[in-house]
């Protein structure tokens, strides 16, 4: 058995009856969650993860109740100690600045203060200011790197897409194909 858990940010700005929706609506999302009110934050914890998107639930949510809520997802936890323990560093630790945060984006944030604006244009040379050129390198690498699918994504013929990759490669040394070289890359452009 495995468990995860919810913090829902902004709660004590929704009025009784939005409360009570939201309560039913992860109530049928969510495998036995249980509810814990306190102060702005609603925390639900639940069994066995779902392949439900968070960022998705929030952003409609918001959008259907006019509301300014904010949602960290956990990751899975084999016990319940587990869970507790991360739940509680992580409630005194984490900045609602975002709709949506989980695990991977408090690493990436962690790592983003390390790229400084000078180091970002040293890397990106003559692409730092080419927002194009670089949404395209980022749906490469949120495409696992495939250009088949990343080309489909950006209306862009698979030749043109793998040019464009050469290119950048010539210009400033990173190899997008390269794991190593794709990690820092999309630490620097995930946010374009």
């Amino acid at each position: 058995m495995s468990y995860y858990y919810l913090i829902i940010n902004g709660i004590n700005q929704v009025n009784q009856e939005d409360y009570q929706a939201i309560l039913s609506l992860f109530s049928e999302m969510m495998y036995r969650p249980s509810f814990k009110l306190e102060t702005e934050n609603l925390i639900i914890i639940a069994e066995m993860k779902e392949d439900i998107s968070f960022y998705d639930v929030i952003s409609n949510t918001n959008q259907e109740f006019y509301l300014n809520l904010s949602l960290y997802e956990s990751i899975e936890f084999q016990t319940i100690e587990e869970l507790l323990k991360d739940l509680k560093n992580k409630s005194s630790i984490l900045e609602f600045n975002t709709v949506y945060l989980n695990e991977k984006i408090l690493i990436y944030n962690r790592f983003k203060p390390i790229f400084d604006e000078k180091t970002r244009q040293e890397m990106l040379k003559e692409f730092y200011y080419d927002q194009e050129f670089l949404h395209m390198i980022k749906v490469f690498l949120e495409k696992n790197q495939n250009s088949s699918e990343a080309s489909k994504a950006l209306y862009l013929h698979r030749n043109t897409l793998n040019n464009r990759i050469e290119k950048f490669y010539k210009i400033t040394g990173y190899d997008l194909r390269k794991f190593e070289d794709a990690a820092l890359i999309y630490i620097i452009v995930k946010d374009c």
